[in-house]
Formats: C-alpha cells, structure tokens, sequence
C-alpha cells in the first residue's frame, strides 16, 4: 500500500509539471487571439466613431490600448485559471506522449473509476506508468510553437486601426462641440449658484423678494442640472431666468413706489411737503429733485426737530419695503437731531438717489441679477459655436433660411443674440452685419418718431406685372379710380408704414414655428423675440 502511495504521488508531480506546460503552450496559443480580438474591438469602435459621435481620436486611442490588453489579460486568465479534471490531463498526456493510455488507466484506479481485483496488479500498473512517465520528453511531446498565421493578422488589424485614427474624422468636431457645451453648463450651473448665494446675502431685499428670486434661479438650476440637457434647452431656460428677474425687478419697483405712497403722509406738515405731495401722485422722480433741492440751513430748529422726526417715521415705515432708502433716510434724522447739518445733507442726498431710482421703473440690484443671466445665456448660446454642425441641422442657435423662416428675415435665436439682447446678427434695416438696430427712441432721444417706411414686395404694381381687373360696375362711362395729383414712383417701387407688415411678417414666424422645422427649444425663443419687434413694444 505504501509504495501505491509513492507511486501515485511522484505521477501526480509528474501531471503538475506538465500540466505548467500545457498552459504555457496554451498561453502561447492564445495570447495572439486574445490580442487581435481587442484589436477588432478596438477597430468596431474607431469605424463606429466615424459614423456617429462616440469618441474622439485620442479617446479611440486610449481605448485601443486598454482593450488590447484587455484581451491579451482575457485570454492568459482563461488559460491559467481554467480548472481541468485529472482524468481529462491524463488522456491528453497519454496521447501527446504515447503512453498508450498508462496513466489515464492509472488515474482511474487511483480514483475508483476501475474495478481491481488484486493489488498486486494495481501495483504493477502505477509501476509501469511511473516507469514510462520518467522516460517521457515534454519537450519533444507538447513544443513551445507559434502560430504566426494568427500572429500575422495582427500587424493588419494595428495597421487597420492606426488608419482610422491618423484620417480627419467628422466627428472630432461634433464631440468638441458636445464638450464646449457640457463645459458651458457647468459653467453656468456654478454661475447661478453663485447668484443665489448672493441674494441670499443681500440684505437691500426683503424676505419676499429673497423667495421670489430664489424661485426663479432654482428652476433654471434644476433644468441645467438634469441630465442630457441640449444647448437650445440650457439657452431657453436662462432665457426664461432673465425674463423673470427682470419682470420681478418691475415688480419690486412698482410695491416700493406703492410703499413709498403709504409713507407719504409722514412728511405732511413738514419742510418735505412737495415730497410728500410727489409721492401720493407715485412719481418718486419728482419727490427725489424735491428731496435733493432741500436746504436744512434755511430751516428753524423746530423745522429741523419735525424733519427729523418724520425722517425717522418714514424710515420705519420704509424697513421692510426699501431698506436702503429707510436707512438714509435714518441717517439723515440721526445727523439732524446730533446737529451734523453737513452729514445730514449727505444722507438726504442719498435718499434723493434712491428716490430716484424707485422711479426708474425697476429695481437695480435684481436688474444686476438679470445682467449676469444674460450674460451667461451668451456665453452658453456661444459655445462650440465655431463648430461644424451635424448633418442635417443648421447652425447652433439659429434658425436657417427655408426651415420656417421667412428667407431675408434677421437671424433669431441665442447664437444671434436675439434673447434678451434686443439686438441681432445679420443685415437689418438702417445698418450692416453685425450692427445693433438703431431706435432714435429712447430716453432723451426726443420721444416717439413716426415708424420708418420699408420696401413691400408683397405689392402688386411695378412694370411688366399682371393685369388685375376690378369686379363690378363703376359707371357707364366712368373711369375707374380716383383722379388726383400722385407723387412720381418711377421704380414701381412701394413703401409702407412697418407696423402694417409686421403682421405679414409675424404670420410667417407662427406658420413656421407649426411646421416643425424649427427645434423645440428655439421656439420660446422665437416667440419672445418677435413679441418685442411688436408696434406696440
């Protein structure tokens, strides 16, 4: 028994060591597969990359790397990690090396797969596969030899893909464009977080207005934040942002003016009186030039106590409304009644300055706010701008002629500038590429001009057109028209006023926004673009 034992165990040293070999001469089979399997990969994917957007040059580089040695990893762990059963190694060595089935006879015994019936014979049997297996050349049975077919396919798939590497792909363009814009959003996403810090911190405005403008940057932040958000949706959403904000900013202003008119009375009596008669008529304008033109060095003593007291009434009054004009106004009362005339003067200068601004239609802190959206809305509108389009589609943020809109029209959208800009690119009326619009309507432009005329195509006249005849019965014998002094028009050109065209124009703008042709995300744009080129605007 105990020499069946010895036997046994220098055969299964003999099957470990050739077991290593077997799996080196594996490994030496596999590993050019392994290889050229992630070098097809690799290839896949770098064609692919040409087709679609996947990944740029380097990143297919990159990628082929870490897949080839992906497969070459793949191929040597299946070899060495792979379990295979004794009686399975022991045929393979019967047949590489001629044992003519001695050691897969003696596994057998060894494991109960045969019946013995003396262990005399069992004996002689791990003796004889002993003796063979010490005569056995592992070598000359199982040698270390390549397959260089397999290995010759590599050079070709290397060269393959070293190819679609080197030539220009479309792509590289469209993914540069998809990073810019990436990069953009989290730009602005960090940029509106910023701005909701600050009005966090801004103690001029109240808790309410603090809620309101919170509201809003909130929702532009979670638009930004969710995933697979287009430029066209971040634009529209900081577009939608600064409208907001400035909207609140007048409506700030007008609950200020409102206050302002409640507070009023607290300078009945007093030296404030055309003050307070500008504020209960809400022109906060007027009650500021009032203000400021104060002289507290014409004023008695007693003057100067009810003025400070009033002061300091309209102060509390004005707390939760307008803090900065309540504590100018506080200041003014305190150097009033310390008899600091000078710095008394200073303060209701201020207050003059912040008068003025309640009447400026807005508030300036949240119009602030509105600037930087808006600014950021460009910046975001202008990323990866300069890059090739995909196929199909026209520039970023623009709307191309015959995609619904009417060809000639100014380019809207956010690469032109058309979001609350109140500017666009392109050739416009009055002015070349790339011009701001001139109005002449402004403040201390003079007022309202009468509407410039524009050249009509959509006239019928001009020499050589169709004949047009006119239903019905003017008169016997009478001519039809009216007879008259007309001016000469020898280019059978006409012009109209624009706000008679701008219907034309704006029905053009809807019909196309119907149509499809236009992105979603643009559309909002659109519309608010053509709502402020309204006559009544």
């Amino acid at each position: 028994m105990a020499l069946q034992t010895s036997n046994l165990r220098q055969l299964n040293q003999a099957m470990s060591r050739w077991h290593a070999r077997l799996r080196l001469q594996q490994s030496i089979d596999w590993l050019p597969r392994g290889l050229a399997a992630g070098l097809f990969l690799s290839l896949l994917l770098a064609v692919a990359s040409r087709f679609w957007p996947l990944l740029d040059t380097a990143a297919i580089v990159i990628t082929s790397v870490l897949l080839a040695v992906a497969g070459v990893l793949a191929a040597l762990l299946t070899v060495w990690l792979w379990r295979r059963a004794p009686i399975k190694l022991a045929r393979r060595f019967d047949l590489s090396f001629g044992l003519k089935e001695r050691l897969s006879t003696a596994v057998e015994l060894a494991q109960g797969m045969l019946r013995s019936e003396s262990p005399q014979i069992v004996t002689h049997q791990f003796e004889d596969a002993l003796q063979s297996a010490r005569l056995v050349n592992p070598a000359q049975g199982m040698p270390f030899q390549a397959n260089w077919r397999e290995w010759g396919v590599i050079p070709l798939l290397v060269l393959a893909l070293g190819l679609a590497a080197w030539l220009p792909n479309p792509q590289d363009d469209v993914l540069r464009q998809r990073s810019e814009v990436k990069e953009a959003i989290a730009q602005e996403l960090e940029e509106l977080e910023t701005i909701r810090q600050d009005v966090l911190e801004d103690s001029t405005l109240t808790a309410e207005e603090q809620a309101a403008l919170i509201e809003t940057l909130d929702e532009a932040i979670e638009t930004l934040e969710q995933g697979g958000v287009t430029q066209e949706e971040g634009v529209a959403a900081l577009d939608a942002a600064e409208q907001e904000l400035r909207d609140l900013s007048a409506q700030f202003a007008a609950q200020r003016q409102e206050a302002l008119a409640q507070a009023s009375g607290q300078f009945n009596g007093t030296a404030l009186d055309d003050v307070a008669e500008a504020l209960a008529e809400e022109n906060p304008l007027a009650a500021a030039e009032a203000l400021s033109n104060l002289d507290l060095s014409t004023l008695s003593d007693e003057e100067l106590a009810d003025l400070a007291s009033s002061l300091q009434s309209a102060a509390d009054a004005l707390a939760d409304s307008n803090p900065d004009l309540a504590e100018s106004l506080a200041n003014a009362a305190e150097a009033i009644e310390s008899g600091d005339t000078e710095a008394a003067q200073e303060a209701l200068d201020q207050a003059a300055g912040d008068l003025a601004e309640a009447g400026s239609g807005s508030t300036q802190e949240v119009d602030d706010l509105a600037d930087q959206v808006s600014e950021g809305q460009g910046d975001l509108a202008d990323a990866g701008k300069n890059q090739a389009p995909q196929p199909g589609q026209g520039g970023m943020g623009q709307v191309q002629p015959g995609e619904g809109q009417p060809d000639g029209q100014p380019d809207v959208g956010p690469g032109s500038g058309g979001a609350g800009r109140g500017e666009f690119e392109g050739e416009t009326q009055g002015g070349q590429a790339g011009e701001q619009m001139p109005t002449d309507n402004g403040p201390g432009d003079g007022g309202e001009v009468p509407y410039d005329d524009i050249y009509d195509p959509q006239r019928v006249g001009g020499e050589g057109g169709e004949q047009v005849d006119i239903p019905g019965d003017p008169g016997a014998g009478m001519p039809t028209g009216v007879e008259g002094n007309f001016a000469e028009n020898p280019a059978g050109e006409s012009s109209v006023p624009y706000n008679q065209v701008y219907g034309d124009y704006e029905g053009a703008v809807n019909e196309a926004l119907e149509s499809g042709y236009v992105p979603l995300g643009l559309r909002d744009v659109i519309r608010q673009y053509f709502s402020r080129l309204e006559p009544e605007n």
